[in-house]
């Protein structure tokens, strides 16, 4: 009983190591935005890839955790695009962005959409 009580405090703090050891933080995020039914989008830099892919997270209003990986992250952008309507973005450097989070709990982004 005393070995499986052991092994099963072994394999739990191994889990726990692995899972704070690869870079991703869940992060609570609000996009809202003027009017609503844009498509929202996130984009994470790291240090030697500039032009990662975009990440679509839905149509506004978006409300999700998100997985994310900062190890060597640089910036954080999200982007709201909608037919008729110029796009809107917004920019963090990697450790302002976490900042935020760790201020107000969630990131949260109201654009207001301009029409063309």
């Amino acid at each position: 009983m005393k070995e499986s009580l052991k092994l099963l405090l072994v394999v739990s703090a191994c889990s726990l190591l692995i899972a704070c050891g690869n870079g991703k933080r869940n992060i609570a995020m609000q996009i809202h935005s003027d009017p609503l039914g844009a498509y929202a989008l996130m984009q994470v830099k790291h240090e030697g890839n500039d032009s990662p892919e975009w990440i679509f997270l839905g149509p506004t209003p978006v409300v999700l955790d998100k997985s994310i990986r900062f190890d060597g992250a640089t910036s954080v952008t999200l982007k709201v695009i909608r037919p008729g309507f110029y796009e809107q973005e917004k920019t963090w450097r990697a450790k302002d962005f976490i900042k935020d989070y760790k201020k107000y709990g969630k990131i949260s982004w109201v654009p207001n959409m301009v029409k063309q």
